[in-house]
């Protein structure tokens, strides 16, 4: 189970924050917590420029990508603090980030009611219509007298605060794996198909069963991402240690918001010209998570040019790079072919490419992918 971890103040020095860090070392086997802090966002305001945004996006897409949140909130004047207020404006505006996501709220104050009426407060606006959230109800964390509950290595020292956390953290683990199950009913756009997985589906060239496409889908040297014609992400090759982290929390999403502000309107434009019909492939090449990627935009079209969306190939091609330095392509004798050699006539004519490709000196399919560095920006 992946959750996400808020920490509700923008203070250098929090205990809540000290909190989140427990609860992520004592829950480590149940669930893999990751900490957010807010902050790390701009103040919210609506008029920020996309290009100014990119904190934002990633703060919304690790909340996306999760099976659930937990908001450690403290106490200033009986109400959540400004930059908890600022962050969740973020995650509702223009966006559901928060809807029906599953959230357990916890809190730590210096004084004796642990922030009850933040809390309070933080109830009713993720229940309110625009973040619509799912809290999980009937249990509370209100841990007040702060500077005694945790000792100087972070833990709490304090049994019966321990008893009340693995009580209301079981809680929430069963109240996120009954949302988790909900989705896998089908009333939700992540609908199990009702098909068996042995079921053929015949192709002019042959037939596959739907388990061998997705295995083979999966198996494949590159991720594989679908945006369908609306723009909306349908799609996604279920690969491990992807270069591009998706869930399935983004199908159905508009895929302006899988990317980073920052990279939207190169890839709208590549998107543009599919639909336009003036490109029909742009690769790129850039640095990321410390890997030499490679990635491939096809546009996808039936028999008769209409555009059914844009397939994705991403892959670390680092050690083809390695490859290549080696000289493992080097040594061969001029003129052969290791895998096509044998199969060729001595008198055989060479083929020759048809229309435009005649042209060696253009790519009319990759020039798109030249950019300059200030147009990268290397997490997407």
């Amino acid at each position: 189970m992946k959750l996400v971890a808020i920490v509700g103040t923008n203070a250098d020095f929090s205990y809540n924050r000290i909190l989140l860090q427990y609860m992520k070392w004592h829950f480590r086997m149940a669930a893999d917590i990751e900490i957010l802090e807010v902050k790390q966002l701009p103040p919210f305001n609506e008029d920020l420029p996309d290009s100014e945004q990119t904190e934002v996006w990633r703060f919304n897409t690790k909340i996306n990508n999760a099976d659930g949140v937990i908001i450690a909130t403290p106490e200033y004047d009986h109400s959540i603090p400004a930059a908890l207020k600022s962050g969740l404006e973020w995650l509702s505006f223009n966006r559901d980030t928060m809807k029906e996501k599953p959230v357990m709220i916890v809190g730590v104050s210096y004084g004796t009611q642990g922030t009850s009426r933040a809390q309070q407060q933080l109830r009713q606006m993720l229940l309110s219509p625009d973040l619509n959230s799912d809290v999980l109800p009937g249990n509370e964390v209100l841990i007040g007298n702060a500077a005694k509950v945790f000792d100087k290595n972070g833990f709490v020292t304090d049994i019966n605060i321990v008893h009340n956390l693995e009580t209301s953290f079981t809680a929430f683990n069963k109240f996120v794996k009954s949302n988790m199950r909900y989705l896998e009913r089908g009333d939700d756009n992540m609908t199990e198909p009702h098909i068996s997985s042995d079921a053929k589906i015949q192709f002019r060239t042959g037939s596959l069963s739907i388990k061998e496409i997705q295995q083979i889908f999966n198996t494949l040297p590159f991720e594989i991402d679908f945006i369908d014609a609306n723009d909306e992400f349908s799609y996604f090759s279920d690969k491990p240690n992807r270069e591009h982290v998706r869930h399935t929390a983004e199908i159905g999403e508009p895929v302006q918001q899988c990317h980073p502000p920052k990279v939207w309107p190169i890839v709208k434009s590549i998107f543009d010209s599919f639909k336009l019909g003036t490109q029909d492939h742009v690769e790129r090449c850039l640095p990321l998570n410390g890997h030499k990627v490679w990635i491939n935009y096809f546009a996808v079209r039936d028999e008769n040019g209409k555009y059914l969306g844009t397939m994705e190939f991403t892959g670390n091609v680092g050690h083809l790079v390695t490859l290549v330095k080696e000289g493992k392509f080097d040594g061969f004798p001029e003129g052969a072919d290791a895998t096509t050699g044998a199969s060729k006539h001595d008198d055989a004519e060479p083929e020759q490419p048809a229309g435009p490709a005649m042209n060696a000196q253009a790519d009319a399919t990759t020039g798109a992918s030249e950019h300059s560095d200030e147009d990268e920006d290397k997490t997407e």
